[in-house]
């Protein structure tokens, strides 16, 4: 499905990042629901349509009421978001794969690779690329704003994105 050209409404962010927020194992408490079951079916989703079945998305698709046509969208926040383990909101997604993993090194992704992410039009290859990107990534991401970004994955988006990736490479020249 093709992805979404311009914003048309407000996305609950702060219900996602409680969406996301529960899941995680680090987050259980006594006498409260232990979700790891849920986060692991989500995490071996391997497409949107997998996640569509998925009972935790189908609570998230409720909080986001999202159209006929974004619900692609919606999906991949949910997979997507099963795989982020840290929230950092300390830099957007793409400062954080332009940063080095190191000191001396280079960034956490490629410039080839993070210029095939950024070239993306769909939901499916922007799922798909971004839970194999995670993991250089540290499975770290600013949870509020990739879930914003994924939403809303358009031109305006994607230049962003660019700009803030380069803005960072050239810092460390």
């Amino acid at each position: 499905m093709e992805i979404v050209t311009e914003k048309t409404g407000g996305l609950p962010t702060e219900a996602i990042f409680k969406w996301w927020h529960e899941i995680q194992p680090d987050q259980e408490m006594e006498g409260q629901p232990n979700r790891r079951g849920e986060l692991a079916e989500l995490r071996r989703c391997k497409t949107l349509a997998e996640i569509f079945l998925v009972p935790r998305f189908q609570l998230l698709r409720r909080i986001v009421h999202p159209s006929e046509y974004l619900l692609p969208a919606c999906a991949s926040i949910a997979g997507i978001l099963a795989h982020v383990k840290t929230n950092d909101a300390k830099h957007t997604f793409a400062q954080w794969l332009a940063l080095p993993k190191a000191e001396g090194s280079g960034p956490r992704l490629s410039e080839l690779r993070f210029r095939r992410l950024v070239r993306i039009k769909n939901y499916d290859d922007l799922f798909i690329d971004l839970i194999r990107v995670l993991p250089l990534a540290a499975d770290t991401a600013p949870v509020k704003q990739l879930a914003e970004d994924i939403y809303w994955w358009n031109d305006y988006t994607r230049r962003q994105w660019t700009f803030d990736y380069y803005d960072v490479l050239a810092e460390g020249e």
